[in-house]
């Protein structure tokens, strides 16, 4: 027989009926204590306490009620202060746009008024640059046709008999004719020189070969009277065994007519800067200032 079981039959026994007055004897015989609070709790409330109690409620409601209102009143100030300084803030936003989309067309007008101003310089300029280039045409016109005339010159000395009152002072009149195509040699480098300076800033060529477009030929750099030198067939060819002529201001400048530009050490005769030619005395030469030549002011001993 298992656990089961047994308790099956237990319960099934019948259960004892208690003795009479069991209870009453068990609630006298034992006395429980009851707590202090449990009495006072017993007491009710005083008679002026149960009077005002609902007034005290409403009060209390009324009061907390006055509270809330007030505190909502002060939180929708608050949001209405910030509404209006939202407002502000919008209306102060649309006066700056306003203001920076004026500031906007005013400097587009100024950059605009800029842009015209620089352009009206830049045609200014333009106009200066074709007059002073109309100006360089002309002289260059005006040069070339004197280099022709000189050329032509130059072919026809031995038979016309030019600068005879330059050349009266010469004493051996077998030279006279070489001399004169000397000088014209000069005056034609000089005249090239200068071509060649106002198409380059005014600036005298650097040498020879830079002028090759503005001299005829290079027959002309060999003086006539120098027979160890024989000119040059073309300007490819050209060597210092081709050149009769001293080349002294390459690189220099018409502002200083003074400097001597070529010298024909054979006729001590002269070109300078500005183009013009001179036949120096024999007890005169050239001599060197701050990198310059220049003809001396004195005889030379």
């Amino acid at each position: 027989m298992n656990d089961e079981k047994i308790e099956t039959i237990l319960r099934k026994a019948p259960q004892p009926a208690a003795p009479d007055g069991l209870l009453e004897r068990l609630q006298r015989d034992v006395s429980v204590p009851r707590p202090a609070v449990a009495a006072a709790a017993r007491h009710e409330p005083a008679p002026w306490l149960r009077r005002w109690l609902p007034a005290l409620g409403v009060a209390v409601i009324f009061l907390s009620c006055v509270f809330v209102l007030a505190v909502q009143n002060r939180d929708l100030a608050e949001q209405r202060e910030q509404n209006r300084q939202l407002k502000a803030g919008a209306e102060n936003l649309d006066q700056l746009g306003r203001q920076n989309l004026d500031y906007q067309r005013l400097l587009a007008e100024n950059q605009e008024l800029e842009r015209l101003r620089r352009e009206n310089r830049e045609l200014q300029q333009l106009r200066e640059e074709v007059t002073r280039l109309r100006a360089q045409l002309q002289e260059i016109a005006r040069l070339r046709a004197e280099n022709q005339q000189l050329i032509a010159g130059a072919q026809a000395a031995p038979q016309t008999g030019n600068d005879e009152d330059f050349f009266a002072r010469v004493g051996d009149p077998s030279d006279k004719a070489l001399r004169i195509q000397c000088v014209s040699n000069l005056k034609q480098i000089g005249l090239a020189a200068r071509i060649w300076a106002n198409d380059n800033n005014d600036v005298l060529p650097p040498g020879w070969l830079a002028m090759s477009n503005e001299l005829s030929t290079p027959k002309i750099l060999v003086c006539p009277a120098d027979k160890g030198r024989t000119a040059a067939p073309n300007w490819t060819s050209l060597s210092a065994a081709n050149l009769s002529y001293e080349y002294l201001n390459p690189g220099g400048s018409e502002s200083d007519p003074a400097v001597v530009l070529a010298r024909c050490p054979i006729h001590n005769i002269v070109c300078l800067s500005d183009g013009s030619v001179q036949q120096l005395p024999k007890n005169r030469s050239i001599i060197m200032k701050d990198g310059r030549y220049y003809m001396s002011e004195s005889p030379q001993p």
